[in-house]
């Protein structure tokens, strides 16, 4: 990275895979590249709902884009009493198709209050993130959404999938109708929303993990 690349940059490096699972490779990319297929169907069927073109993202996912998955174990509660697994937040790019186990713990924000999300056998729970209520000027609004770990020595497990676009793909807003509907996007002045979509995940890593971002890049801490 050079002295005058954009510090969203940081998040693109290889993988490091784990020597003692050789085959966690191969599985990993056959499974992302299987869902980033779903979601990019899934992502057209949404433009079509609102009467807008099926194919205007196509060109921010060209040539790159920022695929993510994540196998995440989350522990029992800690011997504290302490349940919370993951705080409150939204994703920062398009989509999360998440799989989970049958143990429970997810929660949407709904009416002020958090409603739980229980797991269904063969099915995916849809997350919208930020850069889709950018898109549609708040028509699409992001899911708001935390989890919460499992009671006592129980171990909850999940696979999400983060479909996002290019780093330096620059959304811009979804023309259509249904825009006379629309009701802005949410301003909140300690999660600012950006439509280039590396600033808006530079944001979102660097408020989840504020101790590893004042270790490693304290340049970066009010990113």
């Amino acid at each position: 990275m050079g002295p005058d690349d954009p510090a969203y940059l940081w998040l693109e490096g290889p993988n490091q895979w784990p020597a003692a699972l050789p085959e966690l490779r191969t599985v990993v990319l056959d499974w992302q590249s299987r869902l980033a297929a779903v979601a990019h169907r899934l992502l057209q069927e949404l433009l079509v709902a609102i009467g807008a073109p099926a194919d205007f993202f196509d060109a921010a996912f060209a040539d790159r884009p920022h695929l993510h998955t994540k196998l995440i174990r989350y522990p029992g509660s800690a011997p504290s009493g302490a349940d919370q697994g993951v705080g409150a937040h939204k994703d920062y790019g398009f989509l999360t198709l998440l799989l989970q186990d049958s143990v429970g713990g997810l929660q949407v924000v709904r009416d002020g209050g958090y409603l739980d999300v229980p797991p269904m056998p063969g099915a995916f729970v849809v997350n919208l993130g930020e850069l889709l209520e950018i898109a549609t000027e708040g028509y699409l609004t992001a899911t708001d959404h935390r989890v919460v770990s499992p009671p006592g020595a129980v171990e909850r497990y999940s696979v999400p999938f983060f479909y996002n676009p290019r780093l330096d793909a620059v959304i811009e807003t979804v023309p259509g109708d249904y825009l006379r509907s629309a009701p802005g996007v949410a301003h909140d002045e300690s999660n600012p929303l950006h439509a280039e979509y590396g600033r808006n995940e530079l944001k979102g890593w660097v408020r989840a993990h504020p101790a590893v971002a004042r270790r490693w890049h304290p340049e970066l801490a009010n990113a």
